[in-house]
C-alpha cells in the first residue's frame, strides 16, 4: 500500500502530465478531499506538501480542522444548506456549492461582520442528474447578475463548479467541462474576476484539466479508502 506521501507525488505528476497535454501555461490547484479521513491524515498530507483540503459536510469538518492544527486552505466542497452558512462563512476560505442568492447573502454578510473574505463558486448541474445539486446552466449568468453587488463585500465571486455525469465516460464527462468552461467564459463578462474552474475528481481530473479545470478535487486517490463510508451526496465523492 502507498503512503499519502507517495499517493500525492503520484497525482501531481498525473496533474502535470494533463496540463503539458493541454498546452496551459497556467497552473492547476490541487484540493485534497479529507473527508472521512482522520486529522492525522491531514496533517501527513500537508507535510508532503499539500496545503488545501476540502471537506463535505461542516459537522465533520469543523473539529477536524481544529484537531488537525495546520495552517491550511479549507475547501468546502459538499451542498451548503442556508441553515449552514453562517458556520461555513466563518470555517472556511473556499465554498465551492453556492447555488442560491439566499445561502450567498448569508455568507456574505457573516464573513464581512467578522472582517473577512471568502472566495465563492457557483455550482452549476451540467448534467441535469435529479441526483445533482447545483443550478440549471441556463441560470447561471442571471444568479451571477444578482450576486454582482455582493462581490467584494464579504465575498468573492471566484468562479465555477460543476461535477461530471455520474458513471459517464470520458466524452460524456469532457462535454460537461467544455459546457462548464463555456459559461465561466460568459459570466466574465459580468463579473471579470471570476476565472476558476473547479471540476474533475479522482477518476476524471485528467480531463477536467484538458478542458480547462484550474482546480482538481481529489480524495481516493490520495487518501485511499474512506475509513467510515458514510451517506454523502454521491455527486461530490470521488
Amino acid at each position: 500500500m502507498m503512503s499519502i506521501k507517495e499517493n500525492l507525488a503520484s497525482v501531481l505528476e498525473a496533474i502535470e502530465r494533463a496540463r503539458t497535454r493541454s498546452g496551459r501555461g497556467d497552473p492547476v490547484l490541487l484540493v485534497g478531499v479529507s473527508k472521512t479521513h482522520p486529522a492525522s491524515a491531514v496533517r501527513e498530507a500537508f507535510a508532503a506538501g499539500l496545503k488545501d483540503f476540502g471537506e463535505n459536510r461542516i459537522q465533520e469538518a469543523l473539529p477536524k480542522i481544529s484537531e488537525a492544527a495546520v495552517p491550511a486552505v479549507w475547501h468546502l466542497v459538499g451542498h451548503l444548506q442556508s441553515n449552514k452558512a453562517k458556520k461555513a462563512a466563518l470555517s472556511f476560505d473556499w465554498i465551492h456549492s453556492i447555488d442560491s442568492f439566499e445561502t450567498a447573502g448569508i455568507v456574505a454578510r457573516t464573513a464581512s461582520a467578522v472582517g473577512r473574505i471568502v472566495k465563492i463558486l457557483l455550482e452549476v448541474n451540467t448534467s441535469g442528474e435529479a441526483s445533482k445539486h447545483g443550478i440549471p446552466p441556463e441560470e447561471t449568468l442571471s444568479l451571477a447578475e444578482s450576486l454582482a453587488p455582493l462581490d467584494g463585500n464579504g465575498l468573492l465571486i471566484s468562479g465555477l463548479m460543476t461535477v461530471g455525469p455520474l458513471g459517464g465516460d470520458d466524452t460524456a464527462n469532457r462535454r460537461a467541462f467544455a459546457h462548464l468552461r463555456s459559461l465561466r467564459d460568459r459570466v466574465q463578462t459580468i463579473l471579470p474576476g471570476c476565472t476558476e474552474l473547479s471540476m474533475g475528481m479522482s477518476g476524471d481530473f485528467a480531463s477536467a484539466i484538458l478542458e480547462g479545470s484550474t482546480m482538481v478535487r481529489v480524495g481516493s486517490a490520495i487518501f485511499g479508502t474512506r475509513i467510515a463510508p458514510e451517506r454523502y451526496d454521491a455527486e461530490h465523492t470521488e
